[in-house]
């Protein structure tokens, strides 16, 4: 399955946040889901990024299978 510089992913906080999707606090260091085209990030819980990445990823899959990758 081919990966593109636009594909969201899992990446290290640099700073402290807020997760947008649940508030909770993200510290310099966290697992957190980034998505590049809007430069927005989801916490590692499992409703917020744990979620979205799962979504992603069979969406990356089904695409993956409809193309014949």
């Amino acid at each position: 399955m081919p990966k593109y510089s636009k594909d969201p992913r899992w990446i290290k906080a640099r700073f402290v946040s807020e997760c947008p999707k649940c508030e909770a606090l993200i510290r310099k260091g966290d697992d957190i889901f980034y998505f590049p085209n809007g430069r927005h990030v989801l916490c590692s819980a499992d409703e917020c990024g744990g979620k979205a990445s799962r979504e992603f990823e069979a969406a990356a899959q089904d695409e993956a299978i409809i193309s014949g990758r």
